[in-house]
């Protein structure tokens, strides 16, 4: 149901973590790089979206629409606030130039509709407040479903505070019915502070996996409900990507779950 990565901490620099060549719908690449450095990128028939976890980056993508952008990023980590994030549309080549020490992900999505080049700003990024009690999160939408800005990537940021829950209710989107249809989802999670754990469960039928989570592991899920916890003390940061022949984020709620939407209402109701 789910597949683990990590990136270890002497992964050195430029490419230390790529995944998704035998998935269908879902790549992923952490690039580390020392100020001044640079790196050359092909989108191919992919869509492309950097994000800059730490540090500043100059962007510039070449192709049919041509941009550039310098000083994308800014922020110590995923703890410290929302993210800049570039999209490069298919058919790019395009050149990544480390203003400051850099470690930036590079998330890719099969592709076959033209967008433009485009620069999302930490103003533009919705942060949500999500659940109550110790299933509440904050979640920011980097590109949110229905945006126009990709074409089958929706990709987010959660931080999970110490103790509490998040992908509650636990909800699953691996096969195609008439509420549901199918996602792929990995996680690159950070943890606060680095000595810190989580944990990552996925549970569907019958089948059961549990996973200790450390700073820099990698969740990609395949199938089934895929909650996620923090233990006391630790925070979790976790950045997430979906891609599917649909975009749409129509997913199934574990029916065990159905009373969490009314007990939200009613105890937001009393913390009035």
């Amino acid at each position: 149901m789910i597949k683990r990565y990590k990136i270890k901490p002497d992964g050195g620099h430029q490419v230390v973590l790529k995944i998704g060549e035998n998935d269908s719908w879902l790549g992923l690449e952490v690039l580390r790089m020392e100020q001044g450095e640079r790196w050359q990128g092909s989108s191919n028939e992919d869509e492309v979206a950097l994000v800059p976890f730490s540090g500043k980056c100059s962007v510039e993508i070449n192709g049919t629409e041509s941009a550039s952008w310098q000083g994308v990023g800014g922020r110590a980590d995923i703890f410290s606030g929302s993210p800049y994030a570039v999209y490069i549309p298919r058919r790019r080549e395009f050149m990544v130039t480390a203003d400051t020490k850099l470690e930036l992900v590079i998330a890719k999505a099969p592709c076959d509709a033209d967008r433009s080049p485009s620069l999302v700003k930490p103003e533009d990024v919705k942060v949500i407040s999500a659940g109550v009690a110790n299933w509440r999160r904050d979640v920011r939408l980097v590109i949110a479903p229905g945006s126009p800005v990709s074409q089958r990537m929706i990709i987010g940021e959660t931080i999970n505070p110490p103790g509490n829950w998040s992908g509650i209710p636990p909800h699953k989107h691996d096969e195609i019915s008439g509420v549901e249809n199918i996602l792929e989802e990995f996680y690159l999670f950070k943890v606060k502070p680095a000595g810190g754990y989580g944990v990552q469960l996925g549970y569907k039928e019958g089948n059961e996996e549990s996973f200790v989570i450390h700073d820099g592991d990698v969740y990609l899920m395949e199938n089934g409900y895929h909650p996620t916890v923090a233990s006391p003390g630790t925070t979790l940061g976790y950045f997430w990507v979906l891609s599917g022949d649909d975009k749409a984020y129509n997913i199934t709620i574990d029916p065990r779950f159905d009373w969490v939407s009314s007990a939200e209402a009613i105890l937001k109701e009393t913390q009035k």
